[in-house]
């Protein structure tokens, strides 16, 4: 007998990094995505993501509330945005499924957002007949076109099993224990690797700039030796996907953008704060942090991480050390630092962050949609 095909809403389809499900997912598949939310913006790659998910069979729509239907979907997945963004997203879905004849159907929320909003995110939807489930992406563009991202799930194990055929196709989907945001901790461990390496890879090639490389960034030679000297003890990816695209070929705009990235590191920042690690790993991070803030708040192109390497060298140091310094760790004190981080970033990118999201903050948020 047939298994049953899942019937599906998509929040985020026209993004980079859901995008591609209108191709991983076959029409005749196991998963069918009956409705995507459309918000109407503009641009030719928003285009050819349309183009994709009708040729898959599914219909545009305006609203949640025109996305969640009359209850003839098993559940919405959604990959958007941080806290600030996901919150009435979230919430909004939950109490349109809610109000369904058929009560309930599941969310599978794919956004990296912190620890606090999954475990808070799940009791608000438990509350409404709704299983709540966040599986952070780990990867790249690139891995989403090519269906090989690491995909960090945990929570309900009966939930993931479920779903497992739909995220098979998208990437490398595991399972780690049934805490709700044991999928978002992971996520947060590899970002703990990632910003580690690229801050090691650009210090050192700032030294190597000034060391052998006559004082420039970039070029032939600086590459070849970062080709040679990542093949050592201290090599890390962080050179082959990230700040080679930067110093072989001067892409600074991808492919880890600094706006996403400044809102992880302060989730890490916060997580490693509550799990009680040395502060000397928690001032790293929010001195990373920090370097992100600088960038974004200091050029008005869209840069990606490994653009810091540009302010650590003679010349440029002196005023990013004065931002860092100036909004640093006082007297130990890494929460009000933490604070003072978050204060630092452009309005744009601090609305988003919502680092303390409680119950009543999606209680707020539902109360819009229950008139």
């Amino acid at each position: 007998m047939p298994k049953a095909v899942l019937k599906v809403g998509v929040v985020g389809g026209l993004g980079v990094m859901a995008s591609p499900m209108a191709k991983h997912w076959q029409s005749d598949g196991p998963v069918k995505a009956v409705r995507v939310h459309d918000r109407g913006l503009k641009g030719e790659r928003r285009d050819v993501c349309r183009k994709n998910w009708i040729g898959h069979g599914a219909k545009l729509v305006s609203t949640l509330e025109e996305l969640v239907g009359d209850g003839d979907l098993d559940g919405v997945f959604v990959c958007c945005g941080k806290n600030g963004d996901d919150l009435p997203i979230i919430s909004s879905i939950t109490e349109h499924l809610n109000r369904k004849p058929n009560k309930g159907g599941f969310i599978c929320h794919m956004s990296t957002v912190s620890v606090g909003f999954a475990e808070v995110a799940q009791r608000f939807c438990l509350n409404r007949n709704v299983d709540y489930v966040n599986y952070p992406l780990t990867g790249s563009a690139a891995g989403a076109e090519a269906a090989t991202m690491l995909i960090l799930a945990s929570g309900d194990l009966k939930i993931f099993e479920r779903l497992l055929p739909a995220l098979s196709l998208l990437g490398i989907p595991k399972h780690f224990g049934g805490a709700v945001a044991a999928g978002a901790e992971v996520k947060f461990m590899g970002h703990l690797m990632v910003f580690n390496g690229l801050f090691g890879i650009s210090s050192a090639a700032a030294l190597h700039a000034q060391c052998l490389n006559s004082g420039k960034l970039g070029g032939p030679e600086q590459t070849a030796f970062f080709d040679f000297l990542n093949s050592g003890a201290g090599g890390t990816r962080q050179w082959d996907v990230i700040l080679k695209r930067g110093i072989s070929d001067d892409v600074w705009n991808a492919p880890f953008s600094l706006k996403y990235a400044v809102v992880d590191a302060i989730y890490l920042a916060q997580l490693c704060l509550d799990r009680g690690l040395s502060n000397l790993v928690v001032e790293h991070v929010i001195n990373i942090a920090l370097a992100f803030s600088y960038v974004l708040s200091c050029v008005d192109a869209e840069y990606a991480t490994h653009a810091i390497v540009k302010e650590i060298v003679p010349g440029r140091s002196e005023a990013f050390d004065r931002f860092v310094l100036g909004n640093g760790v006082p007297r130990g004190n890494v929460r009000l630092a933490l604070e003072k981080c978050i204060q630092s970033l452009p309005e744009a990118i601090r609305s988003k962050v919502a680092l303390s999201i409680t119950l009543n903050d999606f209680e707020q948020q539902s109360r819009c949609y229950a008139r």
